[in-house]
């Protein structure tokens, strides 16, 4: 695999937690659902899966990216 394939793979692993982040600010009702009754600690729960699960994908995407730098 090339080095630009590695990038660009790197790049959306950076970029799409990014916009989910963004997405998940402005719409929230992904985080709780209406129809069953949800305790506060099932919304932080839900909540912070979600902040775990973007954060691995921006490191893993980071740590592509670092990879895929030139060396001198």
């Amino acid at each position: 695999m090339s080095w630009e394939a590695k990038r660009a793979i790197a790049v959306l692993f950076i970029s799409i937690p990014l916009l989910i982040a963004v997405y998940l600010c402005f719409n929230s009702h992904l985080l709780y659902q209406s129809s069953f009754d949800m305790t506060d600690g099932d919304v932080i729960g839900r909540t912070l899966i979600i902040i775990f699960t973007l954060y691995l994908f921006t490191k893993i995407g980071f740590v592509i990216l670092k990879s895929t730098e030139k060396q001198p």
